[in-house]
């Protein structure tokens, strides 16, 4: 079967710029397209249908929907042939999270200091606003909760409507923590939008290393769905650094 990461790669001197903002996004996410139609990738990733269009005939494909189906295929045979390979299934999944595991402080994901100033901020402020729409709710309402039972009280910020302007939700004296794994999320962008617009300090919470917004601080996480064959989930790393900001918060507390 034909190695469609490496098809994307080879043929990447050829697309337009547009076309290599599909490419990097499928590169960097690959499970991403799995979830989405063309309309709603051209929306989350800020290109034209063409676009998208114009990168699956580059590789050969009459289109998107063609390109789609052969993509799903390749990411789960990739995974049945390595789980085929395995002598057992709980250990190997639990060695390549600690691979991913251990990169946050190899490659400098996030730092103690980054999580103690997030632990300062939150507890110095008048108000603490969480932002987590689709996959990201769950996480994002889990430090909510663990957050109360450090006495810590949180707005969750995720039965929005759509709407423009969403800046009169947040003011300046805000702490609004952003949950998104690919930064791509046009429900979150819209909430988020309004906490910039409003001056809240915003600290954002991702797998998606080059997303540039203009946040008090980017918390980096490993990307779990990237050169990885097993069906893994980034959200589950958020979790884990809840636990991390917990914890901080809890230090925090017994010095101030």
């Amino acid at each position: 079967m034909i190695n469609l990461m490496q098809l994307i790669k080879d043929h990447y001197d050829q697309y337009t710029p547009q076309e290599k903002i599909v490419a990097d996004n499928l590169l960097e996410f690959p499970r991403f397209i799995l979830e989405k139609n063309i309309s709603s990738l051209a929306a989350s990733i800020n290109v034209s249908r063409n676009s998208i269009t114009r990168f699956c005939k580059t590789l050969g494909f009459s289109g998107y929907t063609e390109f789609k189906y052969e993509f799903s295929k390749y990411i789960t045979q990739q995974s049945d042939r390595k789980n085929q390979k395995q002598t057992g299934l709980v250990a190997d999944i639990i060695e390549a999270y600690k691979g991913k595991l251990d990169e946050i402080p190899a490659q400098n994901f996030i730092q103690d200091e980054d999580v103690f100033y997030l632990a300062e901020e939150i507890c110095k402020a008048s108000s603490v606003k969480i932002i987590g729409t689709g996959k990201s709710v769950p996480p994002a309402l889990q430090l909510k909760y663990s957050l109360q039972t450090l006495e810590v009280y949180v707005q969750m910020m995720d039965s929005l409507y759509f709407s423009d302007d969403l800046s009169f939700l947040f003011n300046e004296d805000d702490v609004v923590l952003v949950y998104s794994v690919s930064g791509k999320s046009l429900a979150t962008n819209q909430v988020l939008a309004g906490a910039l617009k409003a001056k809240a300090k915003v600290f954002m919470i991702t797998t998606a290393k080059k997303l540039s917004l203009d946040v008090e601080k980017m918390l980096i996480l490993p990307n779990v769905s990237k050169n990885n064959p097993f069906i893994f989930s980034n959200h589950t790393l958020f979790y884990i650094f809840n636990d991390l900001l917990c914890n901080a918060i809890s230090y925090y507390k017994k010095e101030a």
